[in-house]
């Protein structure tokens, strides 16, 4: 018995021995049966030619349409820049910078007891729109659509929305460049305009917008990195003076008349001061608050 054992052995551990050698010969079997069942079989002729023809019509559709949309971006920039001028042409035939030549004028003028007037700003306001859509927007593009939404909205006594939207563009203007002072500036002049109660319009008062400090915040902004910004220290003595805070405003005059007089010696003045309407409205602006300090 022993001496059969001996003698299988060795077969039994052939036996073992076979699967596992046999692996890698079983893995080529299986994978030479996975190749023949799904072997790629190379195109026919034919087909590279209808493929190559299919090809050559879809680029050329391609092209074709790269080529109309081309034209339409060209005549969308053409229609744009047309609307821009249009809009231009509506808003210049009244009062190009909202407020800005009131804020220099001297005090006393009547300008708010005037009966509100449509100008032709409502006019300016869909070419805008449309030029706002079809041409690449820049910021005097949009600086124009603002002053014009804020005049219309002037025009109006103040109508919210249109004040809205000029807000809102001033303040996108802002964000893209925010070392442009001209947009804080007409920010603070439609806040504290439409901030004064009483505009009648169509029958109704402006009851205000209660965003004078807004407005000073934003001048004292100005003036703290531009302190010779002659505009803007003349809409805050105007402010100052208009809130009832004289002698503040009297102080500031005063800061402006001596700023151009030092700008004129520097020779950043050239006309002579009595020709300069700034330095003269400043004259009229103390004459007119010293004549009522002595008329009680």
């Amino acid at each position: 018995m022993r001496r059969k054992m001996e003698k299988t052995f060795p077969f039994i551990c052939l036996l073992l021995l076979f699967p596992l050698a046999s692996c890698d010969v079983w893995q080529n079997l299986t994978k030479s049966r996975w190749d023949k069942k799904n072997a790629i079989k190379p195109p026919a002729e034919s087909d590279l030619v209808n493929w190559s023809e299919k090809l050559a019509l879809e680029e050329a559709e391609i092209e074709e349409m790269d080529g109309k949309i081309r034209k339409l971006v060209q005549k969308s920039n053409q229609a744009g820049a047309l609307s821009w001028k249009i809009a231009r042409g509506y808003m210049r035939s009244g009062s190009f910078e909202m407020g800005s030549k009131y804020y220099k004028q001297a005090i006393g003028e009547e300008l708010k007891n005037q009966d509100f007037e449509i100008h032709n700003f409502e006019s300016a306001l869909p070419y805008f729109e449309k030029a706002m859509l079809m041409v690449k927007l820049d910021k005097q593009l949009l600086y124009e659509a603002a002053i014009a939404f804020a005049n219309a909205s002037k025009d109006m006594g103040w109508e919210p929305e249109r004040r809205k939207r000029a807000i809102g563009l001033f303040k996108q203007l802002a964000r893209m460049d925010p070392k442009d002072t001209r947009f804080p500036f007409q920010l603070a002049l439609i806040y504290f305009d439409s901030s004064l109660k009483g505009e009648a319009w169509s029958g109704k008062i402006n009851d205000g917008f209660d965003e004078l400090n807004d407005a000073f915040i934003l001048l004292d902004q100005i003036l703290k990195i531009e302190p010779y910004n002659v505009p803007a220290r003349f809409a805050r003595a105007n402010f100052l003076y208009q809130v009832g805070k004289i002698d503040i405003a009297k102080s500031e005059y005063t800061r402006i008349k001596s700023m151009l007089e030092e700008m004129k010696d520097k020779g950043a003045i050239k006309e002579s001061l009595n020709e300069n309407i700034s330095y003269q409205n400043v004259l009229k602006n103390l004459d007119k608050i010293r004549s009522q300090n002595q008329n009680p």
